[in-house]
């Protein structure tokens, strides 16, 4: 009989790993306790309800755009923000290769993100489409620049994207990133 307790880092990471394997709405918070060897309520003792579990597995990729965001306002010249955006959001989609997968390709991590506790990281997506606009920017700017973003979690869909070395990727999506937004 499952028992006991696991902390809320193993949690997350035994969630993140049945969120990319079952999708989100196919993983029940028995499954996740079952493995971990705890028992259900182990686990709302760390997250009061599968959303809140759902927001925090997503939580290290918001916190990298979050950060990102916050750093390019600081820099008023377009094409340097540009430049500066486009190698975090490369190293943040690596860096968080699983955490991108399960949230672009699992249309259930919407209605999580539609909820008012994920106001701030949704808000911290429209700031960073805004700031990679720029001020003036033309429709065909925004079309570049949605086009990037969209890019972004092509690796979740391609299996050779996948399988890509880390520095690889990371370095493709710079220079496409480059070659959309720039030149610098």
């Amino acid at each position: 009989m499952p028992r006991g307790d696991a902390p809320a880092e193993l949690i997350l990471e035994v969630a993140l790993r049945l969120f990319a394997r079952n999708g989100v709405a196919g993983t029940s918070l028995q499954q996740i306790a079952d493995a971990l060897g705890v028992t259900k309520a182990a686990v709302y003792h760390h997250f009061r309800t599968k959303s809140a579990l759902v927001a925090a597995v997503l939580a290290p990729a918001f916190d990298e755009v979050a950060r990102a965001t916050a750093a390019a306002r600081t820099v008023p010249d377009l094409a340097q923000r540009r430049r500066l955006l486009v190698h975090d959001l490369a190293a943040n989609a690596v860096g968080n290769r699983a955490v991108y997968a399960v949230m672009l390709r699992d249309v259930a991590v919407g209605a999580v993100l539609a909820e008012d506790s994920a106001r701030a990281a949704t808000a911290a997506f429209d700031e960073l489409h805004a700031l990679l606009i720029g001020p003036d920017g033309t429709p065909a700017t925004v079309v570049r620049v949605g086009m990037f973003l969209s890019g972004l979690a092509a690796h979740t869909a391609d299996a050779t994207l996948a399988t890509m070395a880390d520095d690889d990727l990371r370095a493709g999506i710079v220079e496409v990133g480059e070659a959309l937004l720039g030149p610098w």
